[in-house]
């Protein structure tokens, strides 16, 4: 839990810079991935849309406000909050709001920077799902001892109604490399 604690923490920033910009990257590069991106470009004003649901749920997160982390999510039962461990796997609304609850206990309101060096998404045709990804190197604090993370994330969001949810969400941050040991032990 407590590894999915730290990767909770700075979610929203690692994906909010979803949509246009990883467009863009996926253009400049000549696989056909790319080319294909290219073509099925998203309607801009659903990136705009999904870009609103991602900072609501940053702001919210670093507010520490339950109630508007819980609105960016799906009431669909089988929404699903994953971690990087063994049993961190939340589905439904009560298991995911209990989920943030812990996070909240692992930093200070207001202390997330976050720099994602590598993003991509897309929306479907149809205006009605979208996908995320980003790698980010992340920093909090709590009571001024600072903390300093890579966070892989990848979610999945649908429109409902005239509001985009999350109706799945991973988080998952590796462990520090191993101590090496000092000459003479």
């Amino acid at each position: 839990m407590k590894k999915f604690v730290a990767a909770g923490v700075v979610m929203l920033s690692a994906l909010l810079i979803f949509g246009c910009q990883s467009q863009e990257q996926g253009a400049a590069s000549n696989t056909p991935a790319a080319s294909t991106a290219t073509q099925n470009k998203p309607d801009p004003k659903l990136v705009e849309e999904v870009k609103a649901t991602l900072a609501k749920h940053d702001k919210a997160l670093n507010d520490k406000n339950i109630e508007a982390v819980m609105s960016t999510f799906s009431t669909n039962p089988q929404t699903v909050l994953l971690g990087t461990g063994e049993g961190e796997r939340f589905v439904g609304q009560q298991a995911i709001k209990e989920a943030y609850n812990e996070i909240f206990k692992d930093y200070d309101p207001g202390t997330l920077i976050s720099n994602c060096d590598w993003k991509t998404g897309e929306t479907d045709a149809t205006g009605t799902s979208a996908w995320l990804a980003a790698t980010c190197k992340l920093q909090d604090s709590m009571k001024s001892k600072k903390r300093d993370y890579v966070l892989n994330v990848s979610a999945a969001l649908e429109k409902q109604g005239a509001d985009w949810r999350f109706v799945m969400l991973h988080m998952s941050n590796s462990p520090p490399p191993p101590a090496t040991a000092k000459a003479g032990d």
